[in-house]
Parts: C-alpha cells; structure tokens; sequence
C-alpha cells in the first residue's frame, strides 16, 4: 500500500518554496521579464539552493531524503511561477550524480548554486569515449547556465550515460525551438565534444533517471494548471457584462468545472506515476507523459479563451503557462522516441 501523505517536515519545506516565491513576487517579475532577454536570477537560485531545493531528493545525511512523490509537490511550485532555474533539473542531476564514483565536488558545486547545471538533451546524443559526444539535440540556453547534462547513449558500454558539457564548448547558432520565452531552447549539432563528466548508467538507473524527468515535468505543468485555474476563477469574478460577473454565466462555470477535473486528474496520475513501484510504473509514466501535456494545453487553451483578448496579451501570464505545456510535449515526445529507437537498437544488437 502507498502512503501518498507528505511529511510534516517536507510539507514545511514545500511551502517555505511557495512562500518564498510569494512574497518576492517571482510569478508577476517573471512574466514581465519574459519581454525581455534577461531572466534567470542566480540570486534567487542561490536562495533556493539554501532552502534546500537542490538536495530534496539526496538520502540523508547527506539531503533530504525526499520520496519521487513528495517531489511532485516541491516541481508543482517551481510550475507555477515557471521558474527559469534548473530547480527540477538539478533534483534530478543531484540525486542521479551520488552513483558517480567521484560525486563529492560535483555535488558540493550543483547544491550550494556554484555551478548551474542544465538537465536537457531529452532527444539523446552519442557518447564514444574516444569521439567525444555527438548528436543533434534540443538544449536549454539561458544567460546563467554553467554547463549541460545530457542523456546519451554510451557507444562503449551500448548502455546510456549523463554526460556533462561546459556551456563553452557548445556550438553557437544552433536553430530556435522553443516556444516558452521563460525557458528558451535551441536545437544544436554539435560533433566530437569531450564532456568534462561522465555518469555510466545501467538500464535500472537509466528507466528511473526517465521516469523522474518525465514525471516531474509533468508535476510543473500540474502546479502550472492549479495557478492558472486560480487566476481564471479570480478573473471572471471581477469581469462584468450586463451588469453581472461572467463568473455567474452557466456556461463559464461549466468550463471552470472542467478545469478544475482536468488538473486534479493530472495531480492524481502525476502522482501515480511517482509512487509506483511495480510492473505498471513504466505504463503509467507513459501514460502521464502523453495524456498531461495534452490536458494542460487544452486547459491553458480555455482559459486563455476565459480572459478574452488579455489572454493573448502579454498583459496577463496565461500565454507563457501555454508555451510552457507545448515545450514539454514535444522535450517528452522526443524522450520517448529516443528511448524507443535505443531499445530497438539494443534488441537487434542481441
């Protein structure tokens, strides 16, 4: 049986996160700064590296020890202000990297905020130790970023591995993907790169380093739906027509009340997915990286709709939640077509 119920000490933590993007005003400072080139903060990364984000998921003594699960809720916050920082990237690199047979100063340098880390390359590249890393692959590209871990098969062991490259060996000009101005991303190919880390993954930490990308991504959209219904439900309160709220019309309650279904169901298979631990997690992981980004997009879509013309505007957030969904559809699309082409490639090589 599963114990979905969060610690108090955890719960604290998640909601000191919550609070600390409240009272800075980060939902409203990043959307407005969303016009302009500038928008990661290493003064509020530093901050949340304090607080503890980076470490959530490292056992104690050395972290906080954080189940999968509890992390969905900490992803949930960073989504619902769309935080330009790795937060969700580095949980994920933080905890993957205590395998790594000389961890210590990477650790230290990713959790005290020293050194930014991009988690990208959901499209997988090719590792050779001989040749470098190579690939065509989507990269986040910001104006903070030290370096980027990418997912890449490992031609010497025909297994995957984190390879880690410094941001100033990557190739300029690479093709701009992206459609979320709060995470710009760029398709770049790039050819014999020698990484300055390699984390050697078996298939058991390979699947899990897969399922906590896709699940905690899709946890940030989740936090991004719960902000947006929110708004949406405190818009059409205030909105008058003839007189009255729109909030008051049946037809808009009705939309509401599908958004609201829509992101408690996305919470629950989010959810799910973290806490499996049985021959259906793969199914389920699946399952969430389909089906949420979809749900997600057609609530953004509605409620862009709900704001009337302001929800095209740069006026009010809405827009940015829904580029932030189409993003992580196609990164998680491409995800899981890379990994499928790899487990075709090894079953041939069998």
């Amino acid at each position: 049986m599963v114990n979905f119920a969060t610690g108090d000490d955890l719960r604290a933590l998640v909601d000191s996160v919550a609070e600390f993007f409240e009272r800075r005003g980060d939902a409203e400072a990043i959307a407005q700064a969303s016009t302009t080139s500038v928008l990661p903060d290493r003064q509020r990364w530093t901050a949340l590296c304090d607080l503890g984000v980076p470490v959530f998921r490292v056992p104690e003594p050395d972290g906080i020890g954080a189940r999968l699960l509890d992390a969905t809720a900490l992803a949930e916050q960073t989504g619902a202000v769309l935080l330009p920082e790795p937060a969700v990237g580095t949980m994920i690199l933080a905890n993957a990297w205590r395998s790594h047979p000389s961890a210590d100063e990477m650790l230290a340098a990713l959790c005290s905020g020293s050194r930014i880390v991009t988690l990208g390359g959901l499209d997988v590249a090719a590792f050779s130790p001989s040749g470098g890393v190579s690939g065509r692959v989507r990269v986040p590209f910001d104006t903070v970023t030290d370096a980027v871990a990418l997912l890449a098969n490992d031609q010497y062991t025909a297994g995957r591995a984190l390879v880690i490259l410094d941001r100033s060996e990557l190739p300029s000009g690479g093709v701009d993907v992206g459609t979320d101005p709060t995470r710009p991303t760029s398709v770049i190919e790039f050819e014999g790169v020698e990484p300055t880390d390699v984390l050697r993954l078996n298939d058991g930490a390979a699947d899990e380093l897969r399922r906590e990308i896709a699940v905690l991504a899709c946890a940030e959209l989740v936090g991004g739906m719960q902000r947006v219904l929110t708004d949406t439900v405190a818009f059409v309160k205030s909105r008058e027509q003839f007189g009255r709220s729109i909030g008051s019309f049946q037809a808009i309650k009705h939309r509401l009340a599908d958004m609201y279904a829509l992101t408690e169901q996305a919470r629950a298979l989010t959810q799910f997915a973290a806490a499996g631990n049985g021959t259906e997690t793969a199914s389920l992981v699946s399952s969430a990286a389909r089906w949420i980004p979809r749900s997600a997009i057609n609530l953004f879509e509605d409620a862009v709709h709900l704001h009337g013309a302001m929800g095209f505007s740069w006026e009010v957030s809405v827009h940015l939640h829904l580029r932030r969904a189409l993003d992580v559809r196609d990164g998680l699309n491409a995800l899981e077509t890379s990994l499928a082409v790899h487990h075709s490639a090894a079953k041939e090589a069998v």
